[in-house]
């Protein structure tokens, strides 16, 4: 291919390349291939010389469209002016199954948001973040992430405008100073547990709790729960889990049964082993460290019992305050005095 019809590829978005197509950008993939070979025989009949320079880019524009993982690099490198909508990209967080997250600045205002735009895989991805936005849409909690706008851009694909929590990932904070002392883990499991005592009130199952999903701030011992992908809102006993982290799901979810407030609660209690041992080895045998004091170990196991119908539930105890007993009971306060800390 010569080098301006190469040029003018790279400079391709998806939108163009779906306007090559003559698609939607939520055809299927019977669709693009029927619109590739009209179009083809439309730009290069049998036995008569035809536009070469069209037949390229259609092909170009399927062999991109037809491929999800294709698709995704195309849509992270041909962004020209890297920006979506009103916002000013200004690197990226995270990359997952339904798609990338970023730091953002709002042109105008300069303030800082977190954007999560879905790859366009299919309508089924699209209902997922659908339901993320309507999951925290109406929730307003001090460690929650509040969602601002939900955007549908030029190529089809949906992004989520939330507020930017700063700070390491509590997998990140254990990956840099090591295995936590107990009463910081402690401070964290209660933020934590009040977290989702108002979403469990809610009918919100958070459905994906783990280290990587809670964001620490060390300093003003904040944390704030994100990533609402897998949530859902008030399940029936035909609702089926989106997915699952292994290392810390509830047999239910890896089961493909219905989440319920306690499933969050087993995936608490593994992150809680994570953060106190440092290591995903004790967090798949369970294994609470010994020095953790007896009253915290012993909440923990109530937690991670694989019968759900085992574990503590909200109806019947107020966990927050049990919580509060045990912080007690294990150090002699339930407030910490705003303890650093070590390697902060």
């Amino acid at each position: 291919m010569g080098g301006t019809q190469g040029s003018q590829r790279h400079n391709l978005t998806l939108e163009d390349l779906y306007q090559i197509l003559q698609v939607h950008p939520h055809a299927g993939s019977e669709v693009l291939a029927a619109a590739c070979n009209a179009l083809t025989a439309k730009y290069y009949p049998d036995g008569v010389e035809g536009d070469e320079e069209k037949l390229e880019l259609v092909s170009y524009a399927y062999a991109v469209l037809s491929d999800p993982t294709k698709r995704r690099e195309h849509q992270q490198v041909h962004k020209p002016d890297k920006t979506i909508g009103n916002y000013r990209i200004v690197s990226k967080i995270a990359e997952g199954g339904f798609g990338v997250t970023y730091k953002a600045e709002h042109r105008v205002a300069k303030e800082p948001v977190c954007l999560k735009q879905g790859f366009l895989h299919s309508p089924a991805h699209e209902a997922i973040l659908l339901e993320e936005a309507k999951a925290i849409w109406n929730l307003g909690h001090y460690c929650l992430p509040h969602m601002k706008d939900l955007l549908r851009m030029d190529d089809g694909s949906l992004v989520l405008v939330m507020s930017y929590v700063p700070g390491p990932t509590l997998e990140q904070l254990v990956q840099k100073v090591g295995a936590l002392d107990a009463e910081n883990v402690a401070w964290i499991a209660d933020r934590v547990l009040n977290t989702l005592q108002f979403l469990h009130f809610e009918g919100v199952i958070h459905g994906d709790i783990k280290p990587q999903n809670i964001i620490v701030d060390a300093k003003k011992h904040r944390i704030s729960l994100v990533d609402f992908g897998l949530t859902c809102i008030r399940p029936t006993a035909s609702t089926k889990p989106k997915g699952y982290t292994e290392q810390f799901a509830p047999p239910e979810q890896m089961e493909e049964k219905p989440l319920l407030p306690e499933s969050d609660l087993f995936s608490l209690g593994k992150t809680l082993v994570y953060a106190l041992s440092g290591t995903y080895d004790s967090v798949a045998r369970l294994s609470v460290p010994s020095d953790t004091p007896g009253p915290l170990c012993k909440f923990i196991k109530r937690l991670v019992v694989r019968d759900l119908l085992g574990r503590p539930n909200w109806s019947q105890e107020d966990l927050t305050e049990s919580f509060r007993k045990v912080r007690q009971q294990s150090f002699g306060r339930i407030h910490t005095d705003m303890k650093k800390i070590a390697g902060e």
